[in-house]
């Protein structure tokens, strides 16, 4: 029986590697650049305000969570990494001190929230990390409300690679329980697609 969770989905060859000089350091900055412009986008289209309660899965170092939190009235971050999550808090501190934003260490697929606690969930570039995306899935559908919206940007390693990414996605969205799947290609940061759907 073939198994419906995501599989990691790593490039043959990384452009990039630890910058080492001026021109490895000016690549550096072009990615952060990219990674900026993405989360923006992300952000923009979640269309947030301050009746959300945002759950972003798959935290990193927290800037994303910072431009939500500006947004919504609760924003949340998740990543399974300590370091990401001290960094996160950091980025966020002035926000975490006030309640706006809490930051944890844990899986997506043991999220530690009471159901339908969120109004939002959003993964920016993670889904392919998760380390069981269908029992994941199946973890944002018990803590979204009812109507709530998920969004998972998902990034163009080749147009190959994102036209099947969105196909496997679409299907597992469906399995999972969510309605009203949509995808919606852009060229934010390296370029990608933005899936969202909804709980019922």
């Amino acid at each position: 029986m073939r198994t419906t969770a995501l599989k990691p989905r790593v490039p043959a060859k990384r452009p990039y590697g630890p910058p080492a000089g001026f021109l490895e350091t000016l690549v550096g900055v072009a990615i952060l650049v990219q990674r900026e412009e993405l989360e923006r986008a992300v952000v923009q289209r979640l269309v947030l305000d301050c009746t959300d309660r945002v759950l972003q899965v798959g935290s990193g170092p927290g800037t994303v969570l910072r431009m939500a939190a500006s947004r919504a009235g609760f924003v949340a971050g998740l990543d399974p990494s300590r370091e990401m999550v001290e960094q996160a808090t950091r980025t966020n501190r002035d926000d975490v001190l006030a309640g706006r934003v809490e930051v944890l260490r844990a899986s997506p697929s043991a999220i530690p929230y009471p159901n339908d606690s969120f109004t939002v969930v959003f993964a920016a570039d993670d889904s392919q990390r998760w380390d069981g995306s269908e029992s994941g899935l199946r973890e944002i559908v018990r803590v979204l409300r009812s109507g709530g919206r998920l969004l998972i940007a998902l990034r163009a390693w080749s147009d190959e690679d994102l036209d099947t990414e969105i196909q496997h996605v679409s299907v597992v969205l469906a399995k999972c329980g969510f309605d009203q799947v949509r995808v919606e290609k852009h060229t934010a940061g390296e370029g990608g697609a933005f899936v969202t759907a909804r709980r019922p």
